[in-house]
């Protein structure tokens, strides 16, 4: 068994490596977010420790109790902050292994991944973790919460990791790179090329 705290910990250092020696270009990318830059998701990466209760009740009156409307209005908000502000944040997170109350630390790891992903796939960098976090994030998706939705796409597949030794489920099969197949499962087509088998196509028609 992993120990969550440091695994989750290790898993915002990692995104904050990324982050933090960015160019004021890059800060502006876009992301793999429909309209969200590099800037944007980092802010939104933050709201993992620093976002109050407050701040999601009336957010969700804003937004007509729609969660991800809230979430990029308020990730933008956050994200058109100086960039010397998201950094001094995004460090205070990297050091931190909170989880809100009601969440899964796991669920939180996979949502840092992910992002890491949407950040630096555009930019041509790498996203450095290692195989225990790989197989318990990779545990944690399937059944993962809602907001995240892999637990969604994933149901009634077998799903098989070429690179290091996972597989969960039966069904048709999707086989590749353990990362691309927790990208692939949280709704994004970037790293589909690394990916085959007759339940690709399946997964891929429950990302509308």
């Amino acid at each position: 068994m992993i120990d969550e705290k440091p695994a989750l910990q290790q898993e915002r250092a990692a995104f904050f490596d990324t982050v933090s020696d960015l160019s004021a270009a890059e800060w502006d990318t876009a992301s793999l977010c429909d309209g969200w830059r590099v800037r944007d998701v980092v802010a939104h990466v933050n709201l993992g420790v620093t976002l109050k209760a407050p701040t999601v009740v009336g957010g969700l009156l804003a937004a007509g109790g729609d969660f991800h409307r809230f979430m990029k209005r308020h990730a933008i908000k956050k994200g058109n902050r100086p960039v010397s502000v998201l950094l001094a944040e995004s460090e205070m997170v990297a050091a931190s292994s909170h989880n809100p109350p009601t969440t899964k630390r796991v669920d939180l790891a996979i949502d840092v991944f992910v992002h890491h992903h949407d950040v630096a796939i555009p930019l041509s960098r790498p996203v450095p973790t290692d195989d225990a976090r790989l197989r318990w994030m990779a545990d944690g998706m399937v059944g993962a919460n809602k907001m995240i939705g892999s637990a969604q796409r994933t149901r009634g597949l077998r799903l098989i990791a070429t690179d290091i030794d996972w597989h969960y489920g039966t069904g048709p099969e999707v086989r590749g790179p353990v990362a691309a197949l927790m990208v692939a499962a949280s709704g994004r087509s970037a790293l589909d090329d690394r990916l085959d088998g007759d339940g690709l196509a399946i997964m891929q028609g429950r990302r509308r």
